[in-house]
C-alpha cells in the first residue's frame, strides 16, 4: 500500500486489502468498502474518510486526530459548527453531516447553498469596495478578478479577494520601483561615462601644452 505518514498508520490495522483499487474495513462483520489508489491525494482522501469509518461505526480514533480536528480553522468552518469528532451541522440548513474529508462539506454547500453564499459573498464585497474589482459566478461561487480574469472560490470570503487585490498593488509597486531603478543605474552610468569622456579630454589637452609651448620657444 501507499506510503502514508507514520501518524496515519494505525490506520491499516482496521482494513484488508481486496484488490488493487479496494480495501475493506475488517473489524467484526463490518463490509464497508473504499476504492484505493497508488495517488497520493486520493490515498490521503481515503484515509481521511475512513477514520470518519472508525471513529463512527466502531468508536475508534486517536487523540492526535482529535486535537487536529478541533484546532482546525479552515474556512469552511463559518458555514457548519463542529458538533463532535467529524461530526458537524451546517448553518444554513441546520442538517447534521458526519464528514471527516472537508471537501465534501464544501460540495454540500455548492449543491444546496450556493445562493445564500453569493448573496452573503455580494453584499460583504460591496461592503469592503471590492465591487469594482471583481465579478461573482452565483453557479460557480467563484469570484473573478476583472483585472487580470484570476478566479478564487468565494466559500474562503472575501479576506482572500483583499489579499489578492494587495499582492497584485505590491507586484505593480515592485515593478515600477525596479524600473525606476534600472532608468537611475542608467542615469547614474551615463554620468559617469560622460565623466570619464571630458576627464580624458582634458588630460589630452593637458599633454598638448608642453609641446606648444616648446614650439614657441623654437
Amino acid at each position: 500500500m501507499a506510503a502514508l505518514e507514520e501518524s496515519d498508520s494505525w490506520v491499516w490495522k482496521h482494513v484488508v486489502k481486496l484488490n488493487n483499487f479496494t480495501v475493506q474495513c475488517n473489524i467484526d462483520s463490518c463490509d464497508q468498502t473504499y476504492k484505493y489508489t497508488i495517488d497520493h491525494k486520493h490515498t490521503n482522501r481515503m484515509i481521511t474518510r475512513l477514520k470518519g469509518h472508525l471513529y463512527h461505526k466502531h468508536e475508534i480514533w486517536t487523540e492526535e486526530d482529535r486535537l487536529k480536528w478541533e484546532n482546525n480553522n479552515d474556512s469552511i468552518w463559518q458555514y457548519f459548527d463542529k458538533v463532535d469528532l467529524y461530526k458537524e451541522r451546517c448553518k444554513f440548513c441546520k442538517y447534521f453531516r458526519h464528514e471527516a474529508y472537508i471537501h465534501n462539506l464544501k460540495l454540500h454547500l455548492r449543491k444546496k447553498h450556493s445562493q445564500e453564499i453569493s448573496a452573503a459573498a455580494q453584499k460583504e464585497i460591496a461592503t469592503r469596495s471590492l465591487s469594482h474589482c471583481f465579478k461573482i459566478d452565483k453557479e460557480e461561487l467563484i469570484a473573478w478578478c476583472k483585472r487580470c480574469n484570476h478566479k478564487m472560490d468565494i466559500l474562503h470570503g472575501t479576506d482572500a479577494l483583499m489579499h489578492h487585490i494587495c499582492f497584485k498593488k505590491n507586484q505593480r509597486l515592485r515593478s515600477r520601483q525596479k524600473s525606476e531603478n534600472n532608468v537611475n543605474r542608467m542615469t547614474q552610468q551615463s554620468t559617469i561615462t560622460e565623466n570619464a569622456n571630458t576627464n580624458s579630454h582634458y588630460d589630452d589637452i593637458n599633454r598638448q601644452v608642453p609641446q606648444n609651448q616648446d614650439f614657441r620657444q623654437r
